[in-house]
């Protein structure tokens, strides 16, 4: 298992830079491209580069099923996950493309819970530190919809600056991995247990292939495409590995950010639909201010300029410390429960 895996996340690394310079170049070709509202203006880039992620993903993925046909079972769930994982890809395609309300993408975001319901890819408890492994088996299939909407869109919310979305996601995935390996709640020839190592794994090489092309300055967009996939990967990794709490607790300044932005804009909008900005850019200076307007949306970028303001590199290396640093906390706790 561990040399084919090894293999497959080369390959991720490899094939999803590749991939994504392709998609950047369609994009450009096809004229799918957002400006860049942070950088001196008339600055164009891809806007669904993600989509290059999902491709290198999967193929690393299929790589790895292909030296294991033999075991059916891992073969099916991946499959499963899989189809799961590009449904909502392409939920945020259409949205990178057409719009769509945040009513209606918080919906669609769900669904995949629904999916694992029927697919049996969960176990019915979940770990609560100083109580142990409540057994939920008739709440938790209600809570698989709400794990999906809330991961989602709360990586979502926070892919307002080049960079921070993939960043973001690679420190908690590599985390949740850690956590999962050194203090495993499910037994190791656990089925899940295992799709969970092989997800997380390849996760991490698809995003160490991706990043290059997403971090300050940036040669494309994530997308909803990406964001959007990469908070239903989080949500599916946890899910498998019994990390749900664990996932929480290190991405306190990811859900923090979308608890103030929800309360602050008393709702669910799209962020191209809000008439003030949390923050506002000096593009000939390319710093980043906090927009002094009482009206303003609170976000973390928000916070982090109150003071003073940052440049955009500033800022998202700040967001990633920030959640390396809950991440850590986490490990720590988790360290002296076990």
């Amino acid at each position: 298992m561990y040399v084919d895996l090894f293999i497959s996340a080369i390959v991720g690394i490899f094939f999803t830079y590749f991939f994504t310079f392709i998609v950047e170049r369609f994009e450009r070709r096809i004229g799918l491209l957002g400006e860049d509202v942070h950088k001196k203006p008339g600055r164009f880039l891809p806007k669904s580069g993600g989509l290059g992620f999902l491709f290198g993903w999967s193929f690393s993925i299929l790589i790895y099923m292909f030296m294991n046909a033999g075991n059916k079972m891992i073969f099916n769930d991946l499959i499963t996950i899989l189809l799961i994982i590009w449904f909502v890809g392409i939920v945020g395609l259409y949205d990178d493309m057409k719009r769509l309300g945040g009513i209606t993408k918080v919906l669609l975001t769900a669904l995949p819970g629904i999916a694992i319901y029927f697919a049996s890819l969960y176990r019915p408890f979940v770990f609560i530190p100083f109580l142990g492994n409540a057994r939920l088996s008739i709440v938790y299939p209600i809570l698989l919809p709400i794990i999906y909407a809330v991961a989602s869109n709360a990586i979502n919310m926070t892919d307002t600056f080049t960079g921070v979305a993939p960043g973001v996601v690679l420190i908690l995935t590599i985390f949740t991995f850690l956590s999962f390996l050194f203090f495993p709640l499910l037994p190791k020839s656990d089925p899940l247990y295992q799709i969970a190592i092989i997800l997380a794994v390849l996760t991490i090489s698809s995003l160490i292939g991706y990043l290059p092309h997403n971090f300050y300055p940036g040669k494309s967009f994530n997308g909803d495409c990406g964001s959007l996939s990469w908070g239903a990967i989080l949500a599916t990794i946890a899910i498998l590995s019994k990390t749900e709490f664990f996932l929480v607790m290190a991405a306190i300044p990811i859900v923090t950010n979308g608890f103030t932005i929800l309360s602050s804009i008393k709702g669910i909008i799209e962020h191209h639909e809000l008439k003030t900005r949390p923050t506002i850019p000096d593009r000939d200076n390319n710093i980043i201010k906090a927009n002094p307007d009482e009206n303003a949306p609170i976000t973390l970028a928000h916070l982090l300029t109150l003071k003073n303001p940052l440049s955009e590199k500033e800022l998202v290396i700040s967001l990633y410390l920030l959640v390396s640093i809950s991440s850590i906390f986490t490990m720590i706790f988790y360290a002296i429960l076990f």
